[in-house]
């Protein structure tokens, strides 16, 4: 059964109030947008934090959008004819926390129509740089109970994060992985709760990890920081559907770009030194592992 528009904007709506609350309370307040879609009917709600005690950056949007034109980065499984109004409503969020030992941090949930075809989709993944291993463990296994507990299959959507947050011109994942999941509409009311469910537990998936924003922290750690960050932002601009979805469908640009990071560097041609912590981070955390372990 297809759900209502306004159930689940309404729902979505929440998600992104529960979200900001969390952050609000280990942060500061946020700096608040609402804005219209110049290139259609509906807008959004963008919230914003920068320069905070937790959040060097980072942003939770909210948007309910309708448009004339499915955009061609909207790539679906759906035969959909050119030229097919869409609607679109979800919440998508990118924390860069400004402590090395605390990873990157990226959530979406979403809802489309097309014609007369609707799906979900959404996911969650982080992106650490000085990963703790039993933090990467627990989160893989707390993903992995929340898509047990609505009857979601965690394997496939762990491998379908893994292959799509990875950078084909760098041969290497973004991250440490989490779920990724598109298209679901074998059973409208189920999917739906499972996508309110992600976000909404967002806060107890992330908590763990900021065990380490009080953490002292070396220039050199803070210089790979910004470092492993540039691949963030190649990712972003250069494989995300998100992005170019928001881009060719006319949306509101700072919105669309509040994911980058405010600071980044590229280094030509760097090397961690053999057997350090930045060493371990490619070689054994960015490889893709069966992190939740058996059931």
């Amino acid at each position: 059964m297809q759900p209502s528009r306004e159930t689940v904007t309404t729902a979505f709506r929440a998600v992104q109030d529960g979200i900001c609350a969390f952050l609000a309370a280990e942060d500061k307040p946020y700096r608040e947008d609402a804005w219209t879609y110049a290139s259609g009917t509906g807008g959004g709600i963008t919230r914003v934090w920068e320069d905070g005690p937790l959040l060097e950056k980072g942003g939770v949007g909210f948007s309910a959008i309708e448009g004339t034109s499915l955009p061609p980065s909207a790539a679906t499984q759906f035969k959909i004819a050119p030229g097919t109004p869409f609607y679109a409503t979800g919440v998508s969020l990118v924390m860069h926390p400004r402590n090395p030992h605390v990873p990157t941090v990226h959530l979406n949930v979403r809802y489309f129509e097309a014609g007369d075809v609707w799906w979900f989709g959404g996911g969650m993944d982080v992106t650490p740089y000085y990963p703790r291993e039993e933090q990467v463990v627990g989160f893989h296994r707390a993903l992995r109970d929340l898509c047990g507990g609505h009857g979601k299959d965690y394997p496939a959507y762990k491998k379908a994060c893994d292959d799509y947050f990875y950078l084909k011109h760098r041969g290497e994942a973004r991250g440490i992985g989490g779920i990724f999941f598109d298209h679901l509409r074998a059973d409208g009311g189920k999917d739906f709760a499972f996508a309110e469910a992600l976000g909404n537990a967002f806060p107890d998936l992330y908590r763990p990890f900021l065990a380490g924003r009080d953490e002292p922290f070396t220039e050199k750690q803070r210089d790979f920081q910004l470092y492993r960050r540039s691949r963030y932002v190649e990712f972003n601009l250069l494989w995300d559907r998100g992005t170019l979805f928001g881009l060719q469908s006319g949306g509101r640009t700072e919105s669309i770009l509040m994911s980058m990071p405010p600071l980044a560097k590229w280094a030509y041609g760097f090397q961690a030194e053999p057997g350090s912590p930045e060493e371990r981070l490619t070689d054994y955390f960015l490889k893709p592992r069966d992190w939740a372990g058996p059931s």
